[in-house]
């Protein structure tokens, strides 16, 4: 039963699930069949899901039935029931880590038994916990509503029925329903910028548009910043509402859960660095605020883990702003959050960056020039970088070696079309910049003018180029 799902399932479990499960599968309330029982204590032995001969049928068969012959039926069966067992278990743990969720169910039960006193009581902790609600997002907004429903079946048994909720009932019913289709509005337009999907958005733009006449509504953190992300991805010119998100995520920060608040950063920084990929230089500084108010919440760092993009993307940012001071303490602080594959190579580019952007090319060099890494892109921003070093301290030869290694490097690997077309074009302007003289004013120009209209090369590169032309035509 080596390809069974079932040995799939109980691999995946951590030890405290494992105890849990014992305890679960000897309580007659949850499994009566004692070989089920006695199939998991034999499954779940050390070193058991590594032993193929161990896991042979026959061979279990023998342990559960040591007096029976082999009948695959009957061992097919307990292997079904106890995975039956096994998912009834996760149901009940899901269920459970839902408070609020739990509370209603224990309510609901109380009325359909007529135990009025009992769910009144439920119905009053429901209330304190609604009003203790950590977030306050499409999910815990469609649990509110359903407090007032149960709430409203309870008036109703007891004959108020002047006293019904239904005013509180859709009003939350509502506001669930606008966070969740904002919320997804907001998935499928990004997921259709990067794979050209489209989608029909349904009742949005009357959604939009009420939101405009409400603003009450408005005032819900969640409807609020989803409202201004939805307005970023489709008029992102509009920077009034990079604002509103950026507030949101300061002055409401209690009011989202730790996943939420990664992925409305994670948001929030991409934006910024689109607007800076189309020289809108101010929106550095405000990637760079974003980074270290993430970082200071502990937002950005997942599980003890921190993504070696955001460690290369806040080096590189800050660095650009010359917060150096800022950015040595960020990578003697932060590298231990690198997960153990990337470390080495992300701190020692990082240190390259540092010293790179501070001017101490005799530091950045040594580290450059040992630099290996599989990641094409970062291969290629230290190589962008020799490419400055050499060129400043006059060694051409080195040079055209670096740019020639570089165009083979570029035409081996896979990249994204882009990204290809903004090397090559960084290969060919360097190439030409070396072979330029003062005196070749017109040429100076022509390559000037290419630069400055070039929509591939990357902006510091185009900054670079500009200056090193500008020193030409002195």
């Amino acid at each position: 039963m080596k390809n069974s799902q079932l040995l799939n399932i109980l691999a995946a479990l951590s030890k405290k699930e494992q105890r849990e499960l014992r305890k679960w599968l000897i309580s007659p309330a949850h499994n009566q069949r004692s070989d089920v029982a006695q199939l998991y204590e034999y499954l779940s032995a050390p070193g058991r899901l590594a032993d193929d001969k161990g896991l042979e049928k026959e061979r279990i068969f023998k342990k559960l039935y040591p007096k029976e012959a082999y009948n695959d039926a009957q061992m097919r069966q307990v292997i079904h029931f106890l995975r039956e067992t096994l998912e009834k278990y996760f149901i009940f743990k899901k269920s459970e880590e839902n408070e609020v969720l739990s509370q209603i169910y224990l309510a609901q039960s109380y009325r359909e038994r007529k135990l009025n006193k009992l769910q009144e009581r439920a119905m009053r902790e429901l209330e304190e916990q609604s009003q203790n609600l950590a977030f306050l997002n499409e999910e815990t907004l469609e649990q509110l509503y359903l407090i007032e429903k149960e709430k409203s079946i309870q008036l109703s048994d007891k004959m108020r029925a002047e006293t019904l909720n239904y005013q509180e009932m859709s009003d939350l019913a509502e506001r669930a329903f606008i966070a969740r289709k904002l919320k997804l509005a907001c998935l499928m337009l990004s997921h259709q910028r990067i794979y050209k999907k489209n989608y029909e958005l349904g009742l949005l733009d009357p959604i939009l548009t009420y939101l405009q006449s409400r603003p009450e509504v408005l005032k819900t953190p969640f409807i609020n910043i989803y409202y201004h992300i939805y307005n970023l991805y489709r008029s992102p010119q509009e920077e009034g509402h990079f604002y509103e998100v950026k507030q949101n995520l300061i002055t409401y920060d209690h009011a989202f859960s730790e996943n939420e608040k990664l992925d409305l950063y994670s948001i929030a920084i991409n934006y910024c660095i689109s607007r800076m990929n189309t020289g809108q230089q101010a929106f550095t500084r405000e990637a760079f605020e974003l980074y270290r108010h993430g970082l200071e919440l502990k937002v950005l760092v997942e599980g003890q883990i921190l993504s070696h993009l955001n460690f290369r993307n806040i080096v590189a940012i800050g660095t650009t702003l010359k917060e150096f001071k800022w950015v040595s303490s960020f990578i003697e602080e932060y590298q231990k959050y690198l997960a153990p594959e990337y470390k080495e190579n992300f701190v020692q580019f990082s240190w390259a960056k540092l010293y790179f952007d501070q001017g101490d090319y005799d530091k950045a060099q040594r580290l450059l020039i040992q630099f290996d890494i599989d990641d094409v892109l970062i291969n290629l921003s230290a190589k962008s970088m020799l490419i400055r070093i050499y060129y400043e301290e006059g060694e051409v030869n080195t040079l055209e070696f670096l740019l020639d290694s570089m165009r083979t490097y570029i035409n081996r690997k896979k990249m994204l079309a882009y990204h290809k077309m903004s090397f090559k074009e960084l290969i060919s302007a360097s190439k030409r910049l070396i072979k330029l003289q003062r005196i070749d004013r017109k040429k100076i120009e022509i390559l000037h003018n290419q630069i400055s209209n070039s929509r591939t090369l990357p902006s510091h590169m185009k900054e670079w180029f500009l200056v090193q032309l500008g020193k030409l035509k002195r």
